[in-house]
């Protein structure tokens, strides 16, 4: 159950935004190792999405992009959500051969397999378990003490839910981005914009890590201070992190984002498609109202 001062719990991760060296290099990793369809392009700007056109990722060319510091806030990781076990199997099957360094978990809420980009920006490719089965308090609504706990993914269990006849052809229908995981500077302060300004759900913290969801859900938004905390936020056009959206279900819900967010001393500016705002680390969110539109995302890019 959620409170009127909590965002809608049908509020969804949109699209996530990078800035890049290497365009052409990156269009290409990620129409390879996820098979998204470009669905727009803008000179050094470019939107990938899956087939049935819902955009995933923005990609921003800037060849002298600066790198950011070591312990900078921006992207720990983007997390591509698959629709099923299965699909996850034959995305695996898929990319292993790619000869890409790959790690797993299986979380007790999601099984995941984690791997970079050649940029170095994480990547997340996994499938939710019933939610039935996550060690999560419904009562308190926090992930419980199991949740820190994980193992590895039982692999060939997994292989075998695929079909033999059936191989991987591409993102499938129902592909979204089921969460954005963050580098920030400062627990508390993080805490304090994700649930008091977004008004999202806190399900897990420690003075290193903030995780927070709309309603129920084990983390829409992951955050944490294990390399960053009291470190520096990227100087504007670094390569990394563009910006990350946050989709609520309609108008009304917007306008009552964008007031909780000022109410709390957060500034709040117009951006194709919504608004936008920074968090206490300076990551950029973009909240549209319904799903980001193609042509947004390019705007947001391009501005």
């Amino acid at each position: 159950m959620t409170t009127s001062s909590e965002i809608h719990v049908n509020s969804t991760p949109g699209p996530v935004a990078l800035t890049v060296r290497g365009l052409e290099t990156m269009t290409a990793f990620y129409r390879r190792l996820l098979g998204l369809d470009e669905l727009a392009r803008d000179g050094n700007a470019v939107v990938l999405g899956t087939p049935e056109g819902t955009a995933l990722l923005g990609l921003l060319e800037h060849p002298d992009a600066p790198e950011p510091a070591p312990d900078a806030t921006g992207l720990y990781h983007l997390a591509f959500l698959l629709p099923t076990r299965p699909d996850l199997a034959r995305w695996f099957t898929h990319a292993f051969p790619l000869g890409l360094r790959i790690g797993q978990s299986d979380h007790y809420t999601h099984e995941a397999f984690y791997l970079h980009d050649p940029e170095g920006n994480g990547i997340e490719v996994y499938q939710d378990w019933p939610p039935a089965q996550w060690p999560y308090d419904r009562e308190t609504r926090r992930m419980t003490p199991g949740a820190a706990q994980r193992e590895d993914i039982r692999l060939r269990e997994l292989l075998n839910t695929q079909d033999s006849d059936q191989v991987w052809d591409g993102a499938p229908a129902g592909t979204r981005m089921g969460h954005v995981h963050l580098k920030m500077a400062d627990a508390d302060a993080t805490r304090d914009f994700m649930a008091g300004g977004l008004g999202l759900n806190v399900t897990a913290q420690s003075p290193d890590l903030v995780f927070a969801a709309a309603g129920d859900y084990h983390h829409h938004v992951g955050n944490n201070a294990w390399r960053s905390r009291g470190g520096p936020v990227p100087t504007p056009g670094s390569r990394g992190l563009h910006h990350w959206t946050l989709e609520v279900p309609d108008a009304a819900e917007l306008t009552r984002t964008v007031q909780r967010l000022e109410t709390a001393g957060y500034d709040v500016q117009d951006a194709p498609g919504g608004v936008q705002s920074l968090d206490p680390s300076g990551n950029r969110v973009i909240i549209t109202a319904g799903p980001a539109r193609v042509e947004d995302v390019l705007a947001a890019l391009r501005g």
